[in-house]
């Protein structure tokens, strides 16, 4: 009479992540550093990275060397783990107004 249940992996979500190389957001930059985006135009590309911040890692968006801002999207996580098991990612600026820019972010 041991009842053990029989599932698979204890996940409750039928939920299948996106493939790092199909996986692309399209999102606005947060936190946004005004002396970096104001240098933005449409199609320029920025880099994008993980940065640590104590026990958590971030993604960022730097141009030019300089960290623009970077990314809330729930799609976050996925990102993350992509990025970590080595898929590389860029971000194109897709749209610009009045401080706010919009990237498409998507493998290379």
């Amino acid at each position: 009479m041991s009842g053990s249940g029989g599932g698979f992996g204890g996940g409750a979500s039928d939920e299948v992540p996106i493939a790092c190389e199909r996986l692309i957001i399209e999102t606005a930059i947060s936190s946004p550093k005004e002396a970096v985006i104001k240098n933005l135009s449409i199609n320029d590309v920025l880099q994008v990275e993980l940065e640590q911040l104590g026990a958590t890692s971030v993604v960022t968006l730097t141009y030019q060397g300089q960290r623009a801002g970077g990314i809330t999207h729930a799609q976050t996580n996925r990102l993350r783990e992509c990025i970590h098991a080595g898929t590389k990612y860029v971000a194109t600026v897709i749209s610009k107004s009045d401080g706010q820019v919009r990237v498409r972010i998507k493998p290379v």
